[in-house]
């Protein structure tokens, strides 16, 4: 285990902190400051930048040979972070507790330690780490967003209104899917560096956003969570095979919702991310998509192909199919025959 002090709390100080113990330089960009691992203890870089509102960002895209730890005990008050792992599985601790909180792929933490005590973070080593941890200064924050924390549910209200962090606070959860993509946008994006910055920026609000109502949803619980999580997204795209199997059967979404684990709330929410279509509409259009194929490549008749892929009606059918293809299904199987 190799073990990395970070004796300081903007993001500034924290990459040169970084840098110093790597022995490595650090390089600074329109407030942006990064390292690059040096070789002898992995590859990758660490990011980090802050910005006026008491946001900042630090991302870590680094895979390293040894287990690495890394403390931040600056003798401050610490900012609440928001840890994100997009890949592998990096451990987090409160430098007063011995407990350790693994956040393995696919999911976020929001963590604060009480008074002084800082955090400390552990890469495992050769893993490929994509990790992002959001930073909010409370008492900067507070002074810019007043309106927005006194709207928000007791517990994150007191959160961020604890600005001598009487309380410790711990919160794990799988995290939605747009953090998938806004997360590639941030390790992406390679703008001219100011414009990086206030885009940067955006996104950091984005992040802190989408992480309250995220919160509000796992309070809700799984029967009445509304947000698709990541992680679920596999169980989705394993519901869409069933579907194109099985279009002759009354395809619901009750039935569909059971067999999936995912409640219907979810399973409209992920059918629109993934095939930006509802669960009924994407049913019609594979069974459209099927009964097309049928009618070119069997000798089946109209009514037959209704039978295969599940419609009832053959008024219904042919109005859909005409509106979708241009012509009636008689009209299209003589077109190939």
């Amino acid at each position: 285990m190799k073990e990395f002090k970070v004796n300081s709390l903007p993001l500034k100080e924290v990459i040169q902190s970084l840098a110093k113990s790597f022995s490595v330089p650090f390089k600074e960009n329109c407030d942006e400051y990064s390292l690059v691992i040096p070789s002898k203890i992995g590859i990758g870089q660490i990011r980090g930048v802050n910005f006026d509102n008491g946001l900042g960002i630090i991302t870590y895209d680094c895979q390293f040979y040894d287990d690495v730890r890394i403390k931040f005990t600056v003798d401050e008050v610490h900012p609440i972070k928001y840890i994100y792992s997009a890949h592998g599985l990096v451990q987090h601790s409160f430098e007063n507790d011995a407990k350790v909180n693994e956040i393995d792929q696919y999911k976020c933490a929001i963590v604060a330690s009480e008074k002084n005590n800082g955090h400390i973070l552990t890469f495992l080593r050769n893993e490929n780490h994509k990790v992002l941890s959001l930073e909010i200064d409370r008492s900067k924050f507070a002074k810019t967003a007043k309106c927005e924390i006194d709207s928000l549910g007791s517990k994150l209200k007191s959160l961020f209104l604890d600005e001598l962090a009487g309380e410790t606070f711990y919160h794990e959860g799988f995290y939605g899917i747009e953090f998938k993509d806004i997360f590639t946008e941030i390790l992406k994006f390679e703008d001219k560096m100011l414009i990086r910055k206030f885009h940067m920026e955006s996104l950091a609000l984005r992040i802190f956003v989408n992480q309250l109502v995220q919160y509000e949803d796992d309070l809700n619980g799984i029967e009445k969570s509304s947000i698709i999580r990541v992680n679920e997204l596999s169980k989705v795209e394993e519901l869409s095979k069933y579907i194109l199997s099985n279009l002759e059967k009354d395809l619901t979404i009750q039935s569909l919702s059971k067999r999936s684990g995912l409640n219907p709330n979810k399973l409209q929410f992920a059918f629109k991310h993934l095939f930006k279509a509802t669960v009924n509409e994407h049913i019609t259009r594979c069974r459209l998509v099927e009964a097309k194929n049928l009618l070119h490549n069997n000798n089946l008749n109209v009514s037959e192909v209704l039978g295969r892929v599940g419609f009832e009606s053959n008024s219904y059918f042919s109005k859909i199919f005409k509106r979708e293809f241009d012509m009636s299904p008689s009209d299209y199987r003589k077109l190939m025959e």
